[in-house]
């Protein structure tokens, strides 16, 4: 880390990233699948222990504050010895039922703690980053470890040129192991062509998987060669894949009228701006809760209505005309719980909702798949009284106005 680095805060596309962690206990590292990491805080060892908001706001600290592992190291030492998490003990593991001799802290433990979140956190805010910056510098290259010990498994991958957008990045994008050093390089399609990329179909990398038997849980996983368990993730693109699966899981498993209260919350939270903001691309939230009637008259198994994040941007900033924002939406799409009137598409699988929040008539058109498993939002926006009633009574003639 550059000296003149310590004088500044993080960017606050690496900072948000770590903050929305949940926290986690476990009693080993592979207790928790590796795409959970990237939406849990958790410490191996820690299962019984009132450490973990502790290290969490040490480790965030850290990550804001830029501080060098010995400051992040004396900030959260003494802590850990008052509450006995240091040293070796004797604890029960939770999965065998077997008491063991377990290492809880150690200086050796903290420099891993503080690395792998460190050095994740800022590889979710470069992937932000990139994500922002791929309409003018839409390739990625594997750059080679700054570290002064290189891997040969590591040093085949440098030079490695692909799409931003090429699965390859969910798989290969650095860190790729504990201590690595690898990055990437976001660059033009003239430089991509330049360094050997070719638009002919062919994989920019053919990856090897090599089987890994989880000891811990008896399942056997693919790895890339090369590439440490656990690892062969991208903690950027993995978030916010992770907070629309939690979140649509958690709200399916609720009662109806937790639903709503639940759905609601999400609407009016930071999430939802954050992901209009664009840091959570390929990402989905829960919006809203379609009334039972209409759930029932299109065969579906669902009341909740996904939005992605590409259709709210196209909702927000493809028409501009519009002039449509955040606000406007969070204030309105309680309509599609309560609507005025449902018109059904002729195709049965598509449905229009109208209703009128403050004076002004609003239109959003929802989409069944997933065999009514799924509802996703396809457009929302104003329509004037006499456009919505004209709609209305069309649809009222031709029989597809659900009652």
């Amino acid at each position: 880390m550059d000296a003149l680095d310590l004088f500044k805060t993080a960017p606050r596309e690496v900072t948000r990233y770590f903050e929305a962690k949940e926290t986690r206990p476990s009693f080993d590292w592979r207790d928790v699948a590796p795409q959970e990491h990237a939406f849990a805080f958790t410490v191996a060892k820690s299962a019984g222990y009132d450490i973990l908001d502790d290290m969490k706001a040490a480790v965030g600290a850290a990550i804001e504050h830029r501080q060098p592992f010995e400051e992040f190291q004396r900030d959260i030492i003494w802590t850990l010895h008052q509450k006995g998490w240091w040293g070796k003990a004797l604890d029960i593991d939770p999965l065998t039922g077997e008491e063991k001799l377990v290492q809880l802290g150690s200086t050796r433990r903290l420099r891993t703690i503080y690395w792998a979140n460190t050095r994740t956190a800022h590889a979710a805010g470069e992937w932000e980053r990139t994500e922002r910056n791929k309409a003018f510098l839409p390739f990625l290259v594997y750059t080679l470890s700054t570290a002064e010990r290189k891997r040969p498994e590591h040093e085949r991958l440098v030079g490695i040129v692909a799409p931003v957008d090429d699965p390859i990045w969910d798989r290969l994008y650095p860190p790729n192991g504990w201590g690595c050093q690898c990055g990437v390089r976001q660059i033009s399609r003239r430089e991509a062509i330049r360094l050997g990329w070719r638009e002919d179909g062919r994989p920019a990398f053919v990856i090897v998987e090599r089987p890994w038997l989880n000891k811990r849980t008896g399942e056997t996983v693919m790895v890339p060669e090369g590439v440490d368990p656990g690892w062969d993730t991208n903690p950027g693109r993995l978030r916010g894949q992770n907070v629309s699966r939690f979140l649509h899981d958690k709200i399916e498993a609720m009662p109806a009228s937790r639903q709503r209260i639940a759905v609601d919350d999400i609407v009016q939270s930071p999430v939802l701006k954050a992901m209009a903001e664009g840091h959570m691309p390929k990402a989905f939230l829960p919006v809203a809760q379609l009334p039972a009637h209409l759930v029932a008259e299109m065969g579906a198994t669902t009341a909740v209505v996904r939005l992605s994040s590409d259709s709210l941007g196209h909702i927000l900033h493809d028409h501009a005309a519009r002039a449509l924002t955040l606000d406007d939406f969070r204030s309105a799409i309680g309509i599609m719980t309560t609507p005025s009137a449902v018109v059904r598409s002729a195709s049965g699988r598509a449905a229009a909702m109208f209703g009128v929040v403050a004076g002004q008539w609003w239109r959003a058109v929802v989409k069944s798949a997933g065999g009514g498993g799924e509802w996703w939002l396809q457009s929302f926006h104003r329509k004037s009284e006499a456009e919505a009633l004209k709609v209305v009574e069309r649809a009222k003639r031709s029989g597809k106005l659900v009652e």
